[in-house]
């Protein structure tokens, strides 16, 4: 298939219409762009073949230097390794200002409130039979004892007594007169109390009761759910309360009345289940990897006793292995924290180290008689002069790739990219290092007739493999037929118009593409904590967003007109709630207005005097009035006698509930703002905790965009200097164009959104995009003849190496569609289309357009196409699996010479 030209006239180097020329004196002259091409390829080339011939000649010595090396590195895991899961942080931009603001919110008003939640649920919950149910509930978890340590000795206590609001607070919890309880007198207690029996605190129903009956009109008659909180006071040791929480975690989990649906969470569930979500999946990781292994099993090998690869399978598996450990060892060394999106790491490299390793294989299988006759040395010097730049090309493109990623201000982004790129890098030494080490080995087994599984049993001399094992039926397809068949011009254009087709509703689909992001997907959607938010989503919606606008060092006495005109323009501001701005600077001035007693000679005209008389009458108003003990919370003042100096401020507001996160983010702007335009930043700022989240959906679409085009002009850049061919360059970086447009476009048809987890997906897809079109491109570029036989030839050496890494990496993430985890059924969606649309441009539109449009060979081809009529029967096929006829037919000869 592969061999030299009969008479090569012109070094194999083809004219610009794809044909090779018939003279010398037709041929042209290179120009400057293509002799630097031809140095740069020269250069690769040989480079690599010296890797080859070295690493054959000490294949132990390559081993054992290898695992040496990634054992070291691997330590860098051992000592320094960190893991983090707080959504507060990873995914907020470094340079956040909401970060600085968190921290300082955190300082000032430290919150030691935890919180452990039911909600029942049934067709009435105003019921007596369900309300003494929930007493129940309510009493068991009351009883739960860890060590010497119960509910009460760490509630947070409200009136003298353990703080728990419910319906239940109507009849103070009291079991007695809950057992008395009437339908009726129930609903007279809902609809009549508004101020708890047990607290003395205002009482709502709408707090306590989801789903309300009648919906309209101010008298409940039902209600489909009630939730009952349970407030704990940590100000020390968090383990206590913890220990706590899980029993009551275990005890809710077993249920309390079958009639009634109960849902249940707690404060350290948030943390608990986002680590359960990558140990849950571990064991689609471990069958992925096996499916993987056996995969290449069958496909790298020949199944009969000597040409199986079972220990070339394992090395592969190994290479994969050894790459993480790298990537981990040397992250960790450098401090980098492992986070959630870290889990899909291991199926992202082993589907980019699996095409690496059919490229390896499938080039020793594509070499030409000639060159199977050489010594071992030089024939994995010849192997590695034809895989190495294709395998240099798409790894360089990976890792710039990600590179481009790494430069996001996203900290979880950030990580994960140099956790991939390290990774990629580790495969590509690897792959060039440890397995074709390995591989050498193989080849050395199967030359000297040893057993595939057990190499120290010789097989006899006249051992001939099965005639099943000598047949490859896709490489028998790509010649006779597929490479065929996508050369008829019909076909040509059925392909062309189906791949602007679907460019078309694509690129409408990528335009659609919304921002959306929801905290519950990052919990198993099996996962008790999962049920739970759906269920208060659903029941217990309550209002937008609540946060404050927080001062500090700043002159309060003489900032009157700037603290009205705030409490004016946020009242009005149409994304705050009507009524919920409460201003403790309002509510102090209203008090001054009615000039009490204890602002005598302090006051003129009814305000403080000075910034000492102005503190003095807030402390008096926070500490005696009733109205100012309800700002009490919100004011810190940073002594309690003498002369007083008021520290943090809070004027507490809550957003409107918002449909989009679009719509979300104006409303973070306008409110940050309206602040801006009042106080300095160093003065007051507006925060609160969903501001975090918010403030990433707003840049996570710019860093998107940023990332995809910083990384495909990399891929561009890269694809041009190291195939060395501007055409063919532009032809791969339209394949992976598309490939990403059709990508995202059908992730809006599947209802996916732009997100940090479709954002890093997106990242990677135009890696593996690359992998599928570029071993295309540049094996079309090693052979000479017209363009129909360079696309023949191409497609019977690359097709299978490149169809078999993206099924091979279908097959490793194929069982990520039955996980609950939204990070890795994400995942599976992107990479699924990424694998269809890749193998589609690659192996079908690619071809097309070389086979009209293809460029020159290199000046260095000298492989020719040998025609359709070669048979590929009866152990003449020159395939992904064995050796070339040639190679096969000199071992069985040396078996039976021995």
């Amino acid at each position: 298939m592969n061999g030299h030209p009969e008479k090569p006239e012109m070094n194999g180097h083809a004219t610009s219409n794809g044909r090779v020329p018939s003279s010398k004196d037709d041929e042209k002259k290179p120009n400057v762009l293509q002799r630097i091409a031809n140095k740069i390829i020269w250069f690769f080339e040989t480079g690599f073949e010296k890797i080859g011939i070295f690493v054959s000649t000490h294949p132990w010595k390559t081993i054992l230097i290898s695992v040496i090396i990634t054992g070291l590195f691997c330590i860098g895991a051992g000592v320094n390794f960190t893991e983090t899961n707080d959504n507060s942080v990873i995914w907020v931009p470094a340079d956040s200002d909401f970060l600085a603001h968190k921290r300082y919110v955190e300082s000032a008003y430290p919150s030691t409130t935890r919180f452990f939640y039911l909600i029942f649920v049934s067709s009435n919950v105003m019921s007596a039979a369900v309300i003494k149910e929930i007493y129940n509930a309510y009493d068991a978890i009351m009883n739960i004892n860890s060590g010497s340590t119960n509910f009460s000795s760490i509630c947070l206590m409200s009136g003298g007594n353990c703080l728990v609001t419910s319906v239940l607070e109507l009849w103070s919890y009291d079991n007695g007169t809950i057992s008395g309880l009437s339908d009726a007198t129930i609903q007279t207690a809902v609809n009549n109390e508004t101020t708890s029996p047990m607290y003395k605190s205002p009482w709502e129903a709408t707090k306590v009761l989801g789903e309300r009956y009648p919906i309209s009109g101010s008298t409940i008659s039902s209600a489909k759910a009630a939730i009952m909180t349970f407030y704990i006071n940590t100000p020390d040791d968090k383990s206590i309360a913890e220990a706590w929480e899980q029993l009551a975690l275990d005890r809710a989990e077993q249920g309390f009345d079958k009639n009634i649906k109960t849902y249940y969470f707690a404060t350290r569930s948030r943390s608990d289940e986002a680590g359960d979500t990558i140990r849950k999946d571990v064991n689609l990781l471990s069958v992925g990897y096996l499916l993987v292994i056996i995969y290449l099993f069958i496909v790298f090998g020949r199944l009969n006793c000597v040409e199986q690869r079972v220990g070339l399978s394992l090395a592969g598996i190994i290479v994969i292995g050894m790459s993480l450990g790298f990537s981990f060892g040397l992250s960790s060394a450098a401090g980098w924290e492992y986070g959630p999106l870290h889990s899909i790491l291991p199926f992202l490299l082993l589907g980019i180290g699996v095409d690496d390793m059919f490229v390896v294989v499938g080039s020793y299988q594509s070499l030409s008689h000639h060159e199977l006759s050489l010594p071992l040395t030089q024939r994995m010097g010849k192997l590695l002069r034809h895989a190495g730049v294709s395998i240099l090309v798409t790894s360089v493109t990976d890792i710039l790739a990600f590179g481009i990623g790494a430069t996001t201000t996203l900290p979880a982004l950030k990580s994960f990219c140099i956790f991939s790129c390290l990774g990629i890098l580790g495969l590509f030494s690897l792959s060039i290092t440890f397995f074709l080490a390995c591989f050498t080995l193989d080849i050395q087994r199967t030359e000297q007739g040893r057993n595939a599984c057990i190499c120290c049993y010789k097989h006899k001399p006249d051992y001939k493999p099965n005639k099943c094992s000598q047949r490859n039926n896709f490489n028998i397809f790509l010649r006779k037929y597929y490479s065929k068949l996508i050369l008829k011009l019909p076909v040509k254009i059925v392909v062309v118009v189906i791949s602007v087709g679907l460019l078309g509703l694509n690129i409408w689909g990528f335009v659609n593409l919304k921002q959306d992001y929801n905290d519950n997907w990052f919990f198993p959607s099996d996962s008790y904590a999962y049920e739970f938010n759906e269920m208060k989503d659903k029941y217990f919606p309550g209002g937008g967003a609540i946060g404050g606008v927080y001062c500090k060092n700043i002159d309060y006495h003489g900032s009157r007109s700037r603290f009205e005109l705030l409490n004016t323009t946020l009242s009005s501001n149409q994304y705050i709630t009507n009524g919920s701005v409460d201003s403790w600077f309002k509510s102090y001035t209203d008090w001054l207005d009615g000039s009490p007693a204890a602002a005598s000679g302090k006051t003129t005209n009814n305000y403080p005097n000075s910034e000492n008389d102005f503190a003095d009458l807030l402390y008096t108003f926070v500490t005696t009035e009733v109205t100012g003990k309800r700002h009490a919370r919100y004011i810190k003042f940073l002594n309690s006698t003498g002369t007083l100096d008021i520290g943090t401020t809070n004027i507490p507001y809550q957003h409107i509930s918002f449909d989009t996160a679009a719509d979300e983010i104006v409303a973070m702007d306008s409110v940050v703002d309206l602040v801006k335009g009042i106080f300095s930043e160093s003065e007051c700022f507006p925060y609160a905790r969903f501001y975090l989240q918010w403030q990433t959906n707003k840049v996570i679409k710019n860093e998107l965009f940023r990332n995809l085009g910083l990384a495909a002009a990399c891929v561009f850049v890269v694809t041009l200097v190291l195939i060395a061919n501007l055409w063919t360059s532009l032809l791969v970086f339209s394949c992976v164009i598309m490939t990403l447009v059709d990508v995202a476009g059908i992730m809006h048809l599947w209802g996916l959104s732009i997100n940090i987890v479709s954002c890093i997906n997106l990242v990677i897809a135009i890696g593996l995009a690359v992998d599928y079109s570029a071993h295309i491109g540049h094996c079309f570029m090693t052979f000479v003849g017209d363009r129909n036989e360079r696309v023949k030839a191409t497609l019977v050496e690359m097709g299978n190496p490149v169809f078999s890494g993206g099924f091979s990496t279908f097959l490793a993430f194929i069982l990520l569609a039955a996980s609950k985890s939204y990070i890795f059924t994400t995942f599976f969606q992107i990479f699924f289309l990424v694998v269809i649309f890749g193998l589609f441009h690659g192996l079908v539109y690619l071809p097309v357009l070389l086979s009209w449009i293809g460029p020159s060979a290199y000046s260095t081809a000298d492989r020719r196409y040998k025609g359709d009529d070669v048979d590929l029967d009866n152990n003449k096929s020159s395939s992904l699996q064995g050796h070339d006829n040639l190679a096969m037919k000199s071992t069985h000869e040396q078996i039976r010479e021995k």
